[in-house]
């Protein structure tokens, strides 16, 4: 039987229905001009420092030691301890230094060359007379005559070499021509303590009146021992 028009109306309409119902097809986005970024990498560090927190509790209080409240700082960083020990038999203990950023100078007649020692390579150093006289005082006669007139009195000179002690245990012997030393204890300063090769004493006097440096030694033991003695006072 053949199928009417009026017949396939309700047919139709259902297709029609069922393609309405179907999602459309996605359209495709064009593609992006600029490439996507690379990850970032993170660091050990980033990563523990997100998770840090801040400390709760209060730093701790630093104590410092000033030098003029405790014999055992030094006023200076490059001080080293010890004591002097002078020609009359005083001891001057405390923190030796010398000037600032310089070594001894040691002139070693054998070698005929200065040799420059750091007093930080030095145990001790003890003066070594060599030469000891009575000079006569003198004047020149009259002005521009060689004539030396002498007038009676005298007074003592003497000559030194020094012996450093090195903490290799070896020895430097020759002339120190001017070297200060200081030494301080708290809140006193000594010196300058002048290592010299040469002294004269005063007129009429003779050569225990001549006041010098008889030694130095580093070392916190003899520091420690000697302040048991007032500094610039003989010891018993």
């Amino acid at each position: 039987m053949p199928t009417t028009p009026a017949a396939m109306i309700p047919a139709l309409l259902g297709l029609l229905a069922m393609q309405a119902a179907r999602p459309a097809p996605a359209a495709e986005s064009a593609p992006s001009p600029h490439p996507p970024a690379a990850p970032v990498k993170r660091s050990n560090l980033d990563y523990w420092l997100e998770r840090a927190t801040p400390a709760t509790s209060a730093p701790a209080t630093q104590v410092v030691i000033e030098p003029a409240t405790d014999p055992s700082v030094p006023a200076r960083p490059d001080a080293l301890p010890g004591i002097i020990e002078l020609s009359d038999g005083r001891l001057v203990p405390g923190w030796i230094y010398t000037t600032r950023d310089r070594n001894l100078e040691v002139w070693v007649e054998s070698e005929k060359r200065w040799r420059c020692v750091p007093l930080l390579s030095v145990l001790s150093l003890t003066a070594v007379v060599i030469e000891q006289e009575m000079v006569q005082q003198w004047r020149w006669k009259e002005m521009g005559q060689p004539e030396r007139v002498y007038t009676g009195k005298q007074f003592p000179a003497m000559r030194f070499h020094w012996k450093v002690h090195l903490i290799d245990d070896s020895y430097v012997v020759g002339a120190i021509r001017g070297q200060p030393l200081w030494v301080s204890l708290k809140d006193q300063k000594y010196g300058p303590f002048v290592l010299c090769d040469r002294a004269k004493g005063d007129l009429g006097k003779d050569f225990a009146d001549i006041i010098h440096v008889k030694r130095a030694i580093i070392s916190r033991k003899m520091l420690e021992r000697a302040l048991q003695t007032p500094p610039g006072e003989k010891q018993e």
